[in-house]
């Protein structure tokens, strides 16, 4: 599932590769040393219909550590807060736990 990350004026997107109620692991593959601070996360809506959810789930988030890998960046955040879209990130969290 793609995202978007921002961090002050950088934009970069990512591919999320797991997520808890806690934390959100994401792949960038390009732009992670630039990412410092408390950044947003921006998930498109989970459905395709904008009637089901309308909602982006947008998280505010520190990342707690970095890692290099071979296509890229490995960076996990620890959520500060859940700014929208609250029923679909518990959503996601749930299916994830469920297929690990």
């Amino acid at each position: 599932m793609t995202c978007k990350v921002i961090c002050e004026d950088h934009l970069v997107s990512g591919k999320v590769i797991d997520a808890s109620y806690g934390g959100i692991g994401i792949l960038l593959p390009q732009g992670a040393d630039s990412i410092n601070g408390e950044v947003q996360v921006h998930i498109p809506p989970l459905r395709e219909s904008p009637v089901q959810s309308p909602e982006e789930i947008i998280l505010r988030a520190q990342p707690t550590y970095r890692k290099e890998m071979t296509k890229g960046h490995h960076v996990g955040f620890r959520i500060k807060q859940i700014e929208s879209g609250e029923p679909d990130w518990k959503r996601l969290c749930d299916g994830l736990t469920r297929s690990a």
